[in-house]
């Protein structure tokens, strides 16, 4: 049932949000004098809260959801004036509502009615949609009020009204319509049930596909977004852009005119980044609660609704930025590496007392900025005469997610014991934890008996056991054995928070002496040591996770 309730809230928030709603968060005006104590006063005690915009106007919807249906509240805002216009209550039916350029307006599919208001709340038309016999799946309205479309009960034909003079017209299409995108001088923008892009004419009676990508998962009247390994990827039916990913837990809030905005918790606080593709920057915002949907006030701020959807609490935000930086906006989706500033490790003077002779050392940059894991796991493999090479075992073994999402105001997201999050290849990613390389070693060497976790013990036994049989150990630590410092987190599926311990890093343990561990460190690319008793404290800090391969 917990299941079939959140699919009901995402349907009603897809609705609402997309019907003519993305144009509308889309226009960026330039406004100067919004007075933030003005939405002090708009109460959203309700599960959900929407926010759409069109030069200038703000439509604000209070949502009680409900099985099939749902009732809400909507207010209209004048930014410029800094004013609110007028409230409506609507009650519980199958509504989609958007804005309009002389003001807005909602349809209640199940009881065949459409109302259009002006900006302060007046009705200036009521059309009777009860000559519809087949029930309505998908419709819009266009942004100038002339046309009112309706698909039948199979999707394949769009009925058009011109409200002018109540005459039908009729379109073919190859595939159901799902979501509008915009429906502005007189041509619809509508996504298809199978993620195609299709244009309406509905002067011309004409349809036409516009883009297919599969991989594209956010729809926009300008860009579509979706996400390769390393980057995202901003589409329409001119160009490919692509914006390399900042962070592993980026969830994409919204896409706007000129690029998009992504979430993250940063501490006990939310991150927000904007990325303009225009002005190829990123800035950045904060906000003390999650954000549940946003529009741009101008190219500088942020308007957000914020909040916790299962409490019914809700509130209106301006954002600032607190920051702004360059950002490459790239052509082809080629991952970009920069190989991270590091201080060098402690150079190996001394003879080590035991040392495995002939491991290999890989270094992990620039291909694989954060796959420490994977390329320790492949130098060990390497040892023992499996020739793998580092892109294959991360392409074909090594599991990975990015699956960030947003549900009840929380932020979920994958853990780091099941997957390495990201990908070793994007300086944006984290890592993971001893079971994933566990599980990675057993799929490639395909049998489990030559793979064995020796997590728990201390690295005097591991060196016993291991080291003086030359067996190297893939070992769990720091960089530069700098302390462990909390990053961001997010919450298991299993309700659990989870926060990345920074500076996690992984290496091949490959010897030791009196004073000091010898390391294969990917980091540096060559042999280094660390004095033993800095190493046993932040192996400790890690868990004391280790892996060995022992021979065939």
């Amino acid at each position: 049932m917990k299941k079939r309730i959140c699919c009901i809230l995402l349907f009603i928030s897809v609705l609402l949000s997309c019907s003519g709603c993305f144009e509308n968060k889309d226009s960026t005006t330039k406004l100067k004098n919004v007075d933030e104590k003005a939405f002090e006063n708009i109460v959203l005690d309700k599960d959900l809260a929407e926010i759409s915009e069109l030069n200038g106007i703000v439509k604000i919807d209070s949502i009680l959801s409900g099985l099939d249906t749902f009732s809400f509240d909507t207010v209209i805002f004048d930014l410029e004036k800094s004013k609110e216009l007028c409230s409506i209550s609507f009650p519980e039916g199958a509504w989609i509502s958007g804005l309009t350029e002389k003001g807005f307006y909602a349809v209640d599919t199940s009881k065949k009615e459409l109302l259009l208001y002006d900006r302060n709340g007046k009705i200036t038309r009521d059309e009777d949609l009860s000559s519809i016999t087949e029930p309505i799946n998908f419709c819009a309205l266009s942004e100038n009020e002339m046309y009112f479309l309706y698909s039948n009960s199979a999707g394949t034909q769009i009925t058009v009204i011109n409200l002018s003079n109540n005459q039908k017209s009729y379109i073919e299409l190859e595939s159901p319509l799902r979501d509008t995108l915009s429906f502005k001088d007189n041509i619809l923008r509508a996504v298809s049930i199978d993620q195609q892009v299709f244009e309406l004419d509905v002067t011309k009676l004409s349809c036409t596909i516009v883009l297919v990508d599969q991989r594209i998962k956010l729809f926009s009247s300008n860009y579509c977004l979706g996400e390769t390994e390393t980057n995202f990827l901003l589409t329409n039916q001119d160009e490919c852009l692509y914006v390399p990913i900042s962070s592993a837990d980026e969830v994409v809030l919204e896409v706007l005119e000129n690029g998009f905005v992504t979430t993250t918790v940063s501490g006990n606080k939310n991150l927000l980044r904007f990325y303009d593709l225009k002005k190829k920057t990123v800035s950045y915002f904060y906000t003390t609660e999650p954000v549940e949907g946003l529009c741009c006030i101008d190219n500088q701020r942020i308007l957000a609704v914020t909040g916790y959807p299962m409490e019914k609490k809700h509130k209106i935000i301006i954002c600032k930025p607190t920051s702004s930086e360059e950002i490459t906006v790239l052509s082809q989706d080629a991952t970009v590496n920069t190989e991270a500033e590091h201080s060098s490790s402690q150079e190996v003077t001394s003879t080590p007392n035991k040392i495995i002779d002939n491991v290999p050392v890989i270094a992990q940059f620039p291909k694989y900025p954060t796959g420490c894991e994977a390329v320790s796991a492949v130098m060990a493999l390497n040892y023992f005469g499996n020739e793998i090479s580092v892109e294959r075992f991360v392409d074909e073994f090594l599991p990975t997610s990015r699956n960030f999402y947003i549900e009840n105001g929380k932020n979920f997201g994958p853990s780091p014991y099941e997957y390495f999050i990201g990908n070793p290849k994007s300086s944006a990613s984290y890592g993971c934890m001893a079971p994933v390389i566990e599980k990675a070693l057993c799929e490639c060497l395909g049998d489990s008996q030559f793979v064995k976790k020796v997590t728990g013990i201390t690295i005097e036994e591991i060196c016993e056991q291991y080291i003086n049989n030359n067996i190297p150990v893939i070992f769990w630590a720091t960089i530069h054995m700098l302390e462990t410092n909390p990053q961001n987190s997010w919450h298991l599926s299993d309700g659990t928070r989870f926060t990345w311990p920074g500076n996690e890093h992984c290496m091949l343990l490959v010897g030791y002496d009196s004073k000091q561990y010898y390391f294969n460190d990917p980091y540096a690319g060559k042999l280094v040591a660390y004095e033993k008793a800095l190493t046993e404290d932040r192996f400790a800090e890690m868990g004391r996770q280790a892996i060995v391969i022992l021979p065939q």
